[in-house]
């Protein structure tokens, strides 16, 4: 019990900037904390989703997707989006592989990064302008489910991308997550994610896991016949086009 705690506390210190005292950082604790991933995207929702609830009674629906979308940007210190942009930096520019990899790893923001990741937040953000009043009874409060569960699949998404992928780099954060091992962890992982779906949103929330599946699979079987193997920047790219992806796919045929 206590060695899942440490790989969960692992996994919520290196996914958020929630401040508190962490776990041992451990090799064995850090690719345990892969099966984690969905509950740290629970923590992230439940805040989300109790703000955006907070707010309904404050502001207009704009400002406060607004402020929602700043809050999950804080929490997650724009880790995925910061991955997101380095992606479209090198995936984009049309090089070959390792001067896609070098792209991806220079710090600077070119133009295809500027592009992508100002139309991901304009989607993003008009989705959870749109966001109906909740209904899933937490505590009290009638939380919205897609915003609770939208981190979940969002996090869970990177699971079988580190666990079942190669790593495209000879040292980095697969060398670190023990990339394409663990498939105990994505089994873990998953059983999480679906049980999650499901008492947020029933059986529509298992057809989201499904769906956020095929994405996963998708990019990183992309992502490795181009670069051979995936990145730490693609791991943080695909949870951000899951969760856009996900609400996408909840305005368009909400079950």
């Amino acid at each position: 019990m206590k060695g899942r705690l440490n790989a969960f506390l692992v996994a919520l210190k290196f996914l958020t900037r929630i401040p508190f005292k962490d776990g041992d950082n451990t090799g064995e604790a850090w690719q345990q904390s892969v099966a984690y991933f969905p509950l740290v995207g629970l923590v992230l929702g439940l805040i989300l989703a109790g703000f955006w609830q907070a707010l309904s009674l404050l502001v207009p629906p704009l400002p406060r997707a607004g402020l929602v979308l700043a809050l999950a940007v804080f929490l997650s210190g724009g880790l995925h989006l910061d991955g997101f942009i380095d992606s479209m930096d090198g995936l984009f520019s049309g090089r070959e592989r390792e001067r896609i990899l070098a792209i991806m790893k220079d710090s600077h923001v070119g133009a295809h990064g500027v592009t992508a990741v100002v139309t991901l937040l304009v989607l993003k953000f008009s989705f959870l302008a749109a966001l109906p009043p909740g209904h899933l009874w937490l505590g009290g409060l009638p939380l919205p489910p897609p915003l609770v569960l939208m981190p979940v699949l969002g996090r869970w998404a990177m699971v079988p991308a580190l666990t079942c992928f190669p790593y495209a780099r000879k040292e980095g954060l697969g060398s670190l997550f023990q990339a394409g091992r663990g498939r105990r962890n994505l089994v873990t992982a998953t059983l999480l994610t679906a049980l999650l779906g499901w008492f947020i949103m029933g059986p529509a929330g298992l057809v989201y896991l499904l769906l956020a599946a095929l994405v996963s699979l998708g990019w990183c079987n992309w992502i490795r016949r181009l670069l051979g193997g995936l990145t730490g920047d693609t791991y943080g790219a695909l949870a951000e086009i899951v969760e856009v992806f996900f609400l996408a796919v909840y305005y368009l045929r909400p079950w």
